[in-house]
């Protein structure tokens, strides 16, 4: 199929078309962000019934709390202090509770929960509270959650669970959990292929290893163009189930740095948004429906604001803001499916063959 100019894919069209749905493209991007998983309780009441109700109001405020974190800049916290709500005001903000897991017994009630909290009364509570809300989203970041020599399969394997059972996968940075066959020191080379697959455009090899009650993580970012060495997290072990709460802090603070870094870098306007027009190019009505169904996907990462301006038989001129940079955007929508492709007669979308 031969290329069309953005400016002949504009000429055809006497009428621009509206955006997929109004705010449509926008809400999914920022919602998605309102869903905090891997809500673990463990509660014990007089009875099953009254244990489980525990565990249900101990799962909306902690995932309240980590909610307010997550959508928040840390200095305005500290300054601000966490913005009181009393349980039945926080139940009022909850959309949704699935169970990931549970277990229970006469008195004890043990689970992982995902809520789901409504964003606007989320994001009114936050500036009522005088809190700047954060949450635009990035592309996601691979971790490849590895372990160091003399670590036992056991141990490498709750490692792997505590990244996987956390929730990260909701974060404005999304940390998606490379697969087992990532191994071995950070390289690029290596890691590339699992990040493509996963589309997120760098790395971060978390490397566990012991030393005596005490168990450390180094953090080494790669890229296509670099290699970044992360300051070390390192936890205690001690008390009941004192391994796993250990690797679950090194998890914890190892998100936390690469969140903090992210809302630092919106609050500083280097996260801005940029607006893209292009030429999307395709053969047949079904190639435009993936160009259309990979632009809708990733509004749940980068993409906002996706607009169809017109639209014939060959070929449409949409536009789409994003936030990061090219790279990301490219990632971001080859794992979908798409092609990005800079012309001399601007961008162009197509399916990637």
């Amino acid at each position: 199929m031969k290329t069309t100019p953005l400016a002949t894919v504009a000429a055809l069209f006497a009428a621009a078309l509206c955006a997929f749905a109004p705010g449509l493209a926008t809400a999914q991007t920022r919602d998605n962000v309102y869903v905090v998983s891997g809500v673990t309780v463990d509660q014990t009441a007089a009875n099953a019934a009254a244990a489980q109700q525990a565990g249900l109001a101990a799962a909306q405020q902690r995932a309240f709390e980590r909610l307010v974190r997550r959508l928040t800049l840390p200095e305005d916290l500290v300054a601000r202090g966490m913005p009181v709500a009393d349980g039945a005001a926080i139940e009022r903000l909850v959309l949704s509770v699935d169970v990931e897991e549970e277990r229970r017994s006469g008195t004890r009630y043990i689970g992982r929960l995902t809520l789901r909290f409504d964003p606007t009364g989320f994001r009114t509570l936050l500036r009522q509270h005088g809190l700047t809300v954060v949450d635009t989203r990035t592309s996601p970041v691979l971790v490849a959650a590895v372990v160091g020599d003399g670590v036992t399969p056991e141990t490498a394997a709750v490692w792997r669970e505590v990244w996987a059972n956390a929730g990260y996968g909701d974060e404005l940075v999304p940390l998606t959990v490379a697969p087992e066959g990532l191994r071995g020191p950070p390289n690029w080379q290596t890691a590339q292929p699992f990040a493509q697959a996963a589309g997120a455009t760098s790395v971060i090899f978390a490397t566990l290893r012991t030393q005596g009650g005490t168990v450390v993580a180094s953090l080494v970012e790669v890229d296509a163009n670099a290699r970044r060495e992360r300051a070390d997290v390192a936890s205690r072990i001690d008390g009941d189930n004192g391994l796993r709460a250990a690797l679950a802090s090194l998890a914890e603070q190892a998100n936390t740095r690469v969140q903090n870094e992210w809302r630092a870098r919106l609050a500083t306007g280097a996260g801005q948004r940029e607006r893209v027009t292009a030429s999307a190019l395709y053969s047949d009505q079904t190639q435009w429906e993936q160009i259309k169904d990979a632009l809708e996907a990733a509004a749940a990462t980068i993409i906002s604001e996706i607009r169809i301006q017109a639209v014939g038989r060959e070929g449409a001129l949409v536009s789409f803001s994003y936030v990061g940079d090219r790279t990301q955007l490219v990632a971001e929508l080859t794992r979908r499916g798409v092609s990005v492709q800079d012309t001399p007669q601007g961008v162009v979308l197509r399916v990637a063959r």
